[in-house]
């Protein structure tokens, strides 16, 4: 869609620029007419079964799930500010945020160091444990839906979540969305379930603290999901898709101390999983040990916190990157985060 033919919708949200396009859709920067501020916008894509034509139907359920989002609250979860039909397509509008997916991040330094991936993933994984209370799985974890900004790790795209799904509505959403963060039970009978999310979440864990996804047949993680043509997509519709279903994930090679969370989250059977708060107390006690306070997300200070450094190493070197950011028009802020060149959501 160009904003030259519709750059207004619902006589409320200017599109102004593009922030992402990905396999969900593309992302906007807008202006909010009425309350007169800056907003990320998308449309909601529904989810279907491939033999369903009932758009009306789709739709109904879209918007029931868009609204269980804007039940949640809490500061690693995006904020949903509307939701609204424009001519018989729905959108999903929120808080517009400054800064780098975890995509994004991966891609420029290689891979986080344990303890920026054990703060990250300590972050993120409350913000999880909050949708989970109130019903919602998220359903689409992956390195591209979690943004980094400069004090927050944020969980966005909850516009396939689910709330309090009975038994006779459809569970199915696209596989191509988040082919190498799909749980195994997902790619056999696309069951959306915490256990599932709780994998996905594993999955993305492992790609911040390892540079790629569990499974080495997967595309890397500068790929995945992300910005540009789409991967070259397997028999379910994804790049590695059929071997992600049926494969063990690679054994870990950098996680250290965080091998023990994501052996127990990326588990295939999700009966043997860890569970939201197993995994919570591990991420504390890695954060512990490297001399982290295992802080609530939204502090104030917005500062990375630093690993206590070794006797022997210079306290600068606790955490700076293991590889600078590359590429034009990029440098690093001062915990050492890449610094974004455009608003993202």
């Amino acid at each position: 869609m160009g904003t030259g033919a519709r750059e207004l919708l619902a006589d409320r949200y200017r599109l102004l620029s593009p922030v992402r396009r990905n396999g969900g859709g593309i992302m906007w920067h807008a202006h909010d007419l009425r309350l007169k501020r800056d907003v990320a916008i998308k449309e909601v894509q529904p989810p279907y079964e491939p033999d369903v034509v009932d758009l009306a139907a789709a739709r109904r359920q879209a918007l029931r799930e868009a609204r269980s989002a804007a039940r949640l609250s809490h500061p690693a979860v995006i904020t949903v500010h509307d939701l609204l039909e424009d001519k018989g397509r729905l959108w999903i509008v929120t808080e517009l945020l400054q800064g780098l997916t975890l995509s994004e991040t991966v891609r420029h330094l290689g891979r986080l160091p344990v303890h920026w991936a054990a703060w990250v993933g300590f972050q993120l994984l409350s913000g999880v444990r909050h949708a989970h209370t109130m019903g919602v799985v998220h359903g689409d974890i992956r390195p591209g839906n979690v943004l980094l900004t400069e004090d927050r790790v944020v969980l966005t795209d909850f516009g396939i979540a689910a709330f309090d799904r009975g038994p006779d509505t459809s569970a199915t959403v696209p596989n191509l969305r988040a082919g190498p963060y799909l749980a195994p039970e997902r790619l056999r009978d696309q069951v959306m379930t915490p256990a599932a999310d709780l994998w996905s979440f594993g999955a993305t864990l492992y790609c911040g603290v390892e540079g790629r996804p569990p499974h080495l047949g997967a595309e890397p993680a500068g790929h995945a999901g992300l910005t540009g043509p789409a991967a070259p997509t397997g028999p379910g519709g994804f790049a590695g898709s059929g071997e992600t279903a049926t494969r063990e994930p690679g054994a870990p090679r950098r996680a250290g101390p965080l091998r023990e969370v994501l052996d127990g989250l990326l588990r295939p059977d999700p009966a043997d999983r860890l569970s939201a708060d197993e995994a919570t107390k591990l991420l504390a006690e890695v954060l512990r040990r490297q001399g982290i306070p295992a802080a609530p997300p939204g502090r104030s200070s917005g500062e990375l916190p630093a690993a206590r450094p070794a006797a022997h190493t210079p306290a600068h070197a606790a955490v700076r990157p293991p590889l600078r950011p590359s590429g034009p028009a990029q440098g690093t802020d001062h915990r050492g985060w890449p610094v974004p060149d455009h608003p993202a959501l």
